[in-house]
């Protein structure tokens, strides 16, 4: 009966170990070849809390397999950071440069009441007064003439406080309103650009600012929604170990939306990567990726740069406020000469996402340190 146990142990091990490698390969594969296993890229967090939990059981047991889950815990400890962090780092009292970032999908300011709230788009624009971002990029900024609070004019003037403004309409019906990307900075803005994806309602934009003297590219990001309608998470909440006709039909739809937005993000990210790394500037790079950290388009975009919920943030950091577990999609990632701190997710609930916000040092490492 031990040797039997023994066996079983070391088959649960090895399983759990080849799941978590398996977890974290999908960073370097894109979801354009294989797009399956981008799927296990979610199971990440759960496969490497379990195997910590099998090297604590292995340690009680003074067994000499606890080697297989500390293997594979080292060889993802890198990974584990861009999930999960203990503790942030606060800023010093004093900064050379220092600019505080804002990136927040607003979900439309709730132009079709979402939230159930008549008070919603007055508690974005109040909560954004109060935090005061000095630079905050928008995805899903929504104007329009066909409601009251909504007319350009009069959501530009919400943010009087950022002088400067960048906005782009991905859809847009000829009179300055419609759907898209805003960036707004009370610094001087010195050259636009956009970047529009085909055959998608998202895109993204780049915005030269001039702070102090000294020249950021922002660059301002959504990335392809997978496109969940009521009836998908009705599918979700449903599920059972025993499925009928009815939920297998609607996981199939589901699985598919997936693995299309999967495809355009990677497609998406090669772009954006090619230009952030042809900045002629350093950079900054914020928005709503609609991916994980254990992501292709994760990896992708970041590239070199440094993600400032690494640098400063805690735990696990989840930016997602909708019906699936909160995940951590929105993003900012910086250039290796900054430096960023109080790295936050705002825990407000007037969209389907948490705004995030850190306090960056556009000053060189080396003149913090002298």
């Amino acid at each position: 009966m031990k040797r039997l146990f023994r066996s079983i142990s070391l088959i649960v091990t090895l399983v759990l170990a080849f799941g978590l490698i398996a977890s974290m390969a999908v960073i370097y594969v894109s979801p354009v070849r294989i797009h399956v296993i981008t799927f296990l890229g979610f199971l990440f967090p759960a496969l490497w809390l379990i195997n910590l939990l099998i090297l604590f059981v292995h340690i009680f047991r003074k067994s000499p397999r606890l080697i297989i889950p500390l293997l594979v815990l080292a060889l993802s400890w890198n990974q584990w950071n861009n999930v999960f962090q203990l503790t942030g780092e606060k800023a010093p009292e004093q900064l050379n440069t220092p600019v505080k970032v804002m990136s927040y999908n607003t979900r439309m300011f709730d132009y079709y009441e979402w939230s159930g709230q008549t008070e919603t788009p007055e508690g974005i624009y109040q909560f954004i007064r109060e935090e005061n971002p000095d630079i905050i990029c928008f995805q899903e900024y929504f104007t329009s003439n066909r409601k009251e609070g909504y007319h350009p004019n009069q959501t530009k003037a919400r943010f009087r406080a950022l002088g400067y403004n960048h906005i782009e309409y991905r859809f847009d019906n000829g009179r300055g309103t419609g759907y898209g990307i805003a960036t707004f900075s009370k610094f001087p803005i010195v050259k636009k650009g956009s970047l529009p994806f085909s055959d998608s309602k998202n895109m993204s934009i780049f915005t030269d600012i001039n702070v102090k003297g000294k020249i950021v590219r922002i660059f301002n990001n959504h990335l392809e929604s997978i496109g969940f309608k009521e009836n998908d998470f009705n599918v979700i909440d449903s599920l059972k170990f025993e499925m009928d006709a009815q939920q297998r039909q609607g996981i199939k739809q589901i699985v598919k939306k997936m693995s299309r937005a999967f495809r355009q993000r990677s497609s998406q990210a090669e772009i954006l990567a090619r230009h952030i790394g042809n900045s002629p500037y350093p950079v900054v790079v914020c928005g709503d990726f609609n991916d994980t950290p254990i992501s292709y388009v994760y990896r992708t975009m970041r590239g070199d740069l440094k993600d400032a919920f690494r640098e400063s943030g805690s735990g696990f950091g989840g930016t997602y406020n909708g019906r699936l577990p909160s995940l951590r999609i929105d993003y900012i990632f910086h250039a290796p000469s900054f430096q960023s701190y109080d790295f936050k997710r705002h825990d407000i609930e007037f969209s389907d996402h948490y705004p995030v916000s850190t306090l960056i040092d556009l000053a060189p490492k080396k003149e913090n340190n002298e």
